[in-house]
């Protein structure tokens, strides 16, 4: 029972965290309040089984609360979309803490309270109680272990949460009648399993009853697996006569692109694009983050030839399958980004760094030790592009105005960036220019497709009306270092203005219209 009690522990962690993804995202704020709620929910439960312990005959007892514990996991996706739109009135901090109490506290109470009573009927003499108790917990987190590597590496990429929260469930009431089951429970254990029997179909039926479309969009495919929920969304504009295609990784777009062409909506794309455009035809780049191959498609319209890594490997088929990605000159790689750059051993003449998981970016990715690695694999008069949100004034430019300082500190002494986008209460769009001599971004016309040439702000450094700066303003700034990896801490402001964006434009719409959250 402890192997099963562990288990279930972890399970409902997961399952929690996986329900909140697709409002609340997975960023520190989430992980700490989901980390947060489940310690103080098993440490009520130690305290309440305790002192149960005292009361109760303790085997009645503990089949009570795994029964109990069985229904509370059974109902949590019946009423995960009600509880995050009930949350979605409060403010994101509050609301995620909310969320979390509401959705998986109580299980985990029940969960842990069973612990002690274990720990009891494990006990025969008082001088062996340590030696049980040790005992009782080990078991106990080998099982959390072995449901957190079942379900993390197999069961929710393949099968998403609401299938397999049930089968845990369900799970978790059949071995507690089988092995603590007696005569005098038999109405007891009756009336759960009629209980859970209509949860399932509550959940059948919910799951049905859930669209995948709306008025506002269409979702045309969905999946769980290492970077959290992927989603790809069409909106149609029939006055227009326009179909816009974008791809939702944990309720944040990634990828924003013109369903018809592929053609990307968004400024970093082209900017990026348009700073390689100064390079010359069949030149070698590494492309950090591939995404839905917005990028990457317009750095082969330009010539070039390309490495890129991703350390999901879903995102190449959806490149191919829903965002007209053309990989004719590129080098899909499933890595780690850190540790293609500790290992290359190629030389580049432009490296990009576009990795986000949702709404950060990743800390580790973005140190001294980590532009240092990309420094070796440099050629001569190589570039280093940062693609970054943040913002840009005193007291919100600390981020942005570190990887500045990083980058020099790292060997990149002329910086350079160009920003648009910046609007109140929404971060700006950073594109930082990393180099060891001044850059040398010189345009042509020639070398820039349609796409890139409509754009404003290209315009404006073609003809000279605007340029790369390199004063990053007024304010402090620190070195990111890998023993201080701190950018997601000191940049909160702008990922929960993003998130909080989210909510309102994706996730409360879904809600609104009957459109499920998650599979």
């Amino acid at each position: 029972m402890a192997f099963i009690e562990g288990a279930s522990v972890m399970a409902v962690e997961l399952f929690g965290a996986k329900m909140m993804t697709p409002y609340y995202g997975s960023s520190l704020i989430v992980w700490t309040s989901v980390i947060g709620i489940t310690l103080l929910c098993l440490t009520i439960g130690y305290f309440l089984g305790g002192r149960l312990s005292l009361r109760y005959q303790p085997q009645k007892l503990v089949f009570t609360q795994l029964l109990i514990s069985a229904l509370l996991i059974g109902i949590m996706p019946l009423v995960a979309h009600g509880i995050l739109k009930f949350t979605g009135a409060f403010n994101f901090y509050v609301g995620a803490i909310v969320a979390a109490i509401l959705l998986f506290g109580f299980p985990l109470i029940f969960l842990g309270s069973t612990s002690p009573i274990i720990i009891l009927l494990a006990t025969k003499e008082v001088n062996k109680s340590g030696k049980n108790a040790g005992f009782v917990y080990a078991i106990s987190t080998f099982g959390g272990i072995f449901m957190t590597f079942l379900l993390g590496f197999f069961i929710i990429e393949q099968y998403g949460i609401t299938g397999p929260n049930m089968i845990v469930a369900g799970i978790l009431l059949i071995a507690t009648i089988l092995l603590l089951y007696r005569n005098s429970r038999l109405i007891f254990s009756a009336v759960i399993s009629l209980f859970f029997f209509l949860e399932l179909i509550a959940v059948n039926k919910s799951t049905l009853s859930f669209n995948e479309s709306s008025s506002a969009f269409n979702i045309i495919y969905e999946s769980e697996g290492l970077l959290g929920q992927l989603r790809v969304l069409d909106e149609y504009y029939p006055k227009q006569e326009l179909t816009d295609r974008s791809m939702l990784v944990n309720g944040i777009p990634q990828t924003f692109v013109n369903a018809e062409n592929g053609h990307s909506y968004w400024y970093y794309v082209h900017m990026l694009s348009t700073i390689c455009s100064s390079k010359p035809e069949g030149s070698d780049v590494l492309l950090l983050g591939f995404g839905g191959g917005s990028v990457a498609g317009e750095l082969t319209r330009l010539g070039m030839n390309i490495d890129a890594i991703e350390i999901d490997n879903r995102m190449y088929n959806l490149a191919n399958d829903y965002f007209h990605f053309n990989p004719s000159n590129t080098n899909f790689i499933v890595d780690d980004a850190r540790h293609y750059l500790k290992t290359a051993k190629k030389k580049y003449d432009v490296i990009v760094f576009d990795m986000i998981k949702g709404e950060v970016q990743p800390p580790y990715a973005l140190t001294k030790e980590s532009f240092q690695e990309g420094f070796k694999i440099l050629n001569p008069g190589g570039l280093l592009l940062v693609n970054f949100q943040g913002h840009f004034d005193k007291m919100d430019g600390l981020p942005f105005r570190s990887i500045v300082k990083t980058l020099k500190a790292a060997g990149f002494t002329n910086t350079r960036y160009h920003v648009e986008n910046c609007e109140p209460n929404s971060p700006c769009d950073f594109i930082i220019i990393g180099s060891v001599d001044p850059p040398d971004i010189s345009l042509k016309v020639n070398r820039l497709n349609k796409c890139c040439l409509a754009e404003g702000f290209v315009q404006d450094i073609l003809f000279k009306k605007s340029e790369f700066q390199k004063d990053v303003g007024e304010g402090d700034a620190i070195v990111f270092t890998d023993d201080l990896p701190i950018l997601e801490h000191i940049n909160l402001k702008s990922i929960v203005e993003w998130r909080t964006a989210m909510i309102d434009n994706n996730a409360k719409k879904s809600l609104k219209e009957g459109v499920r959250l998650f599979k």
